[in-house]
């Protein structure tokens, strides 16, 4: 039992150093968008890396969809996409939430 080698509870310690948390700066998204355009979307992990970002795949993905896609809507939604969700929402219900957001322009 004393020949056991202890367990590392961190295994990717020296890639976390490396990755970069927190909010994301104008510089990071330029490079983000630029990628992108030039590249496509695909595997976000190595997408990271090959942008030269220190961030994670995950985060890539997250801030470009949900942030710096060009058909990303701001502001609110108009009277009549609510009226369209409220009716669709009493016809299929919470089960069906998806395919309501799907109809919504």
């Amino acid at each position: 039992m004393d020949n056991k080698k202890p367990r590392n509870s961190n295994i990717n310690s020296s890639q976390d150093a490396e990755v970069r948390k927190g909010p994301w700066t104008m510089e990071e998204d330029f490079i983000l968008i630029n990628y992108i355009a030039n590249h496509g979307e695909g595997v976000w992990n190595s997408l990271a890396k090959s942008a030269g970002l220190k961030r994670t795949g995950k985060s890539c993905r997250l801030r470009w969809l949900n942030y710096l896609r060009p058909d990303v809507r701001r502001g609110n939604i108009t009277p009549e996409e609510q009226l369209l969700i409220m009716e669709l929402h009493a016809k299929w219900g919470n089960r069906y939430i998806y395919s309501i957001f799907l109809r919504v322009p």
